[in-house]
């Protein structure tokens, strides 16, 4: 193959950028589809420098107690459940890559750092932590937990009396690159004039699956980082709301940041917001009171605390305490907007959406080149990375399991199997988090065996990563022989104590084969997954023909929560032959 074909080679004519509105409308809701036709007049494509853009904006469900809410961390890339990209008679399917979400998360959960992660929150709507926000109880950083420079909702300022509604949410402007092997993963310049075009469908993913509560409001993440009660009269030597006690203004401490000038505006909560509070350190213990707790008032007290300066909270109506004493920063307050109910059908519109190509003038003797090629009946063939999902589901009464992954690759570069939690929750459920895996501690209860650090973290992007859930050991079987010699233990991990180096050692190898580079392991726990590479040295592997088997086990004493969903992702190099008026893809 002609070095020319490299992206980063080519010596270029020209290159302009073009803008490609959606086919089938203006906007979209949730589940419904996007289409996209890169028409042959293109001609050639740099797929690196060629990005979806569009506008988002969030909506609260009618008739329920408002919450801030913003994109899954990951950015506008959460929003595509699966994508499939067809040459111009939209009859030959080039690539297809089925749970995208998912198989984005791992990119970028583990090809991540700082500046990344930066960049990602500027381009893509990534959530990144805002150190304005931080906590200072000692939990670990969120990202979540953005209240000054959100890109979903308005920054506040002032005291705040009015009801948060839909209007405090803002649209936001975002463009994302296509992790594909035709678009943002290609290392060639695409002849979209020999596909006759490029067809592209985009699946939407339903809201409560993408969308999220701050951090600082949600018990069952973090609970530590909540804005903790200090006192009934803001005084340098606080009371406490005790059994019998009508709370109907209160106090709340400067801890996690809330304090300063701008302490209104770094408070996670909002105007119409319902709440109660629970202990910082067992989020089961939560105090009682008549009726739920609605704000009305969020205001900057300067004089409290010896004039040190309070946020203070006046509820709509006041409720006797009939419950466990609210003793002085013992308690936080938690967010029981979404937790109450069984249902919180949040939305969001996605709109104005553009397909901004790279468009590459490139030498005419070359098109004259590959014209002629084509013309003579030569078929002109190249590479790209490509992924494909075979998925297997498991019970969670399921110990040791072992399925097959009926890969039919030639040039299968790398193995990623991602277990992600299959249960059926609601939709408030999955906003909130509550009730769904435990990543660190233990859900909402009376139990005292929680996080030192941060009480509990459960997992509010169910369906999205990957949970060890008490996975004590896994290997595979390929081509009727053990690989690893040995199976791979997790127990560290599956007991939610340490890590297990043999398997961040193969999962580093699978992921740097996979072209994820693996430069953060920090999300090992959050966004588990294990794999495989096929070769070494960037090599690959022909699997066609050949059994792979996955056999896991799960052997601890206390025994999985959840079903799962293995999500298997096969990396692997496909190859389009383009000869006149047809494509052949030779996966």
């Amino acid at each position: 193959m002609s070095l020319y074909w490299r992206a980063d080679d080519t010596v270029r004519v020209g290159e302009t950028k073009i803008s490609i509105p959606s086919e089938n409308g203006l906007e979209y809701s949730p589940g419904q589809k996007i289409q996209l036709f890169v028409d042959s007049s293109t001609k050639f494509m740099d797929g690196k420098e060629t990005y979806l853009e569009f506008d988002f904006k969030i909506s609260l469900p009618a008739g329920k107690s408002p919450t801030r809410l913003q994109l899954d961390k990951m950015g506008g890339n959460a929003l595509i459940n699966n994508i499939r990209i067809y040459d111009g008679s939209r009859g030959n399917l080039l690539e297809e890559i089925n749970a995208y979400d998912c198989m984005c998360a791992v990119s970028y959960d583990y090809n991540t750092d700082k500046n990344m992660k930066n960049l990602r929150a500027l381009r893509e709507g990534a959530a990144v932590h805002q150190p304005a926000n931080r906590g200072t109880k000692g939990t670990s950083i969120s990202d979540k937990n953005n209240t000054l420079t959100n890109p979903y909702f308005k920054k506040t300022s002032g005291n705040l009396s009015t009801t948060f509604s839909n209007s405090d949410f803002i649209t936001a402007k975002i463009n994302i690159p296509l992790h594909t092997g035709i678009f943002a993963n290609s290392e060639t310049i695409f002849p979209v004039m020999m596909t006759g075009g490029l067809y592209i469908e985009i699946d939407l993913n339903e809201a409560p699956k993408i969308l999220n509560q701050l951090d600082g409001v949600n018990r069952n993440v973090r609970t530590s980082l909540n804005p903790l009660f200090h006192s009934l009269n803001g005084s340098t030597t606080p009371d406490d709301c005790v059994n019998g006690s009508t709370l109907t203004t209160f106090y709340v401490d400067n801890s996690n940041s809330l304090d300063g000038p701008d302490a209104v505006a770094k408070f996670p909560f909002v105007v119409g917001e319902t709440f109660n509070f629970c202990k910082k350190d067992n989020n089961g213990s939560t105090t009682t009171f008549a009726d739920l707790l609605t704000i009305s008032q969020i205001n900057l007290s300067t004089a409290a605390k010896g004039g040190a300066g309070l946020v203070e909270v006046t509820v709509a109506t006041g409720r006797a305490n009939s419950g466990i004493d609210l003793t002085s920063l013992d308690f936080v307050m938690y967010s029981t907007s979404v937790e109450k109910e069984t249902t919180y059908d949040a939305s969001y519109t996605v709109s104005n959406v553009n397909l901004v190509v790279s468009q590459v003038q490139l030498d005419p003797a070359y098109e004259a080149g590959m014209v002629a090629k084509v013309r003579e009946g030569k078929a002109i063939e190249f590479d790209i990375m490509s992924v494909t999902n075979y998925k297997h589901s498991i019970l969670a009464s399921d110990r040791q399991t072992t399925f097959q992954v009926y890969a039919n690759n030639s040039r299968a570069k790398s193995l990623i199997v991602v277990p992600t939690d299959s249960s059926v929750y609601t939709s408030a459920q999955q906003i909130n988090g509550n009730g769904c895996y435990a990543i660190k501690g233990t859900p909402a209860s009376s139990q005292n065996d929680k996080d030192t650090q941060d009480t509990a973290i459960l997992n509010d992007r169910s369906g999205i990563t990957g949970c060890s859930d008490r996975l004590t050991s896994y290997q595979y079987v390929i081509d009727g022989k053990r690989v690893p010699s040995r199976e791979v233990f997790t127990k560290k991990i599956a007991t939610k104590n340490s890590i297990d180096a043999f398997h961040i050692y193969e999962l580093e190898k699978a992921l740097d084969n996979a072209g994820i580079i693996p430069r953060s392991f920090s999300s090992f726990q959050e966004n588990f997954c294990f794999g495989r590479a096929f070769g070494v040295m960037n090599g690959a592997a022909d699997l066609r023909g050949q059994d792979l088997t996955i056999i896991c086990k799960y052997l601890e004493t206390d025994a999985p929560a959840k079903p799962k969903m293995f999500q298997s992702f096969v990396f692997h190099l496909r190859r389009l032959m383009i000869r006149e008026g047809a494509v052949d893809v030779v996966q």
